[in-house]
């Protein structure tokens, strides 16, 4: 038969046990605000001055969304094309509007194409992914640099085959026409989208 322990046998009297539930309440309030300023995205009281950085992504690396400022999307992946189907997603965005690299990458090439017009592609080598941006109306990066997440590649256009200006972004998954595949962005694209 077990032994039956009352408050005093412990050493807690009424008040200590009042004092000890209220304790924990304060705790558990002050943990719970904290939560939903995380979850809120650090957005504080009238006149704070936090500021946050993105969310981290899956992957555990910095990314952003390639165009900072007003965007809509178009055309998805998998879209018909005459003969083939679309391996990008479209970001309509006024033309000159800034494009930045959704990640730390190394320039791979820097080019023009009948159809795709001006065009960079960047690689992130960790992550085995190569990134296409297409119809660029000018490019700011050179083959071989560096570029941090964030970091402006070029200016939206209508280079190319495009109609309206427009950013035509790629994710392939290995390398770029050299051995790898297209994947939908576009859920990749939605989640910087949601923090950037």
């Amino acid at each position: 038969m077990g032994t039956a322990y009352s408050d005093k046998s412990v050493g807690r009297t009424p008040r200590r046990r009042a004092a000890l539930v209220v304790a924990c309440a304060a705790t558990f309030a002050l943990t719970a605000s904290q939560l939903a300023f995380a979850q809120s995205g650090g957005t504080g009281p009238p006149g704070d001055t936090t500021t946050t950085t993105p969310t981290p992504s899956p992957t555990g690396y910095p990314q952003v969304f390639p165009v900072p400022g007003p965007h809509t999307y178009g055309q998805g992946f998998g879209a018909p094309r005459t003969g083939r189907t679309h391996q990008g997603q479209d970001i309509f965005a006024p033309c000159g509007s800034p494009l930045v690299s959704v990640s730390r990458a190394r320039v791979k090439y820097v080019s023009f194409q009948k159809a795709a017009g001006n065009y960079v592609v960047l690689r992130f080598k960790k992550l085995r992914q190569d990134y296409f941006y297409a119809h660029l109306a000018t490019s700011m990066v050179t083959k071989g640099q560096v570029v941090a997440p964030g970091q402006q590649v070029g200016t939206v256009g209508e280079t190319g085959n495009a109609s309206g200006c427009h950013l035509h972004f790629e994710l392939w998954a290995g390398k770029w026409y050299r051995g790898g595949r297209p994947i939908n962005p576009t859920p990749h694209l939605q989640n910087w989208d949601s923090y950037s």
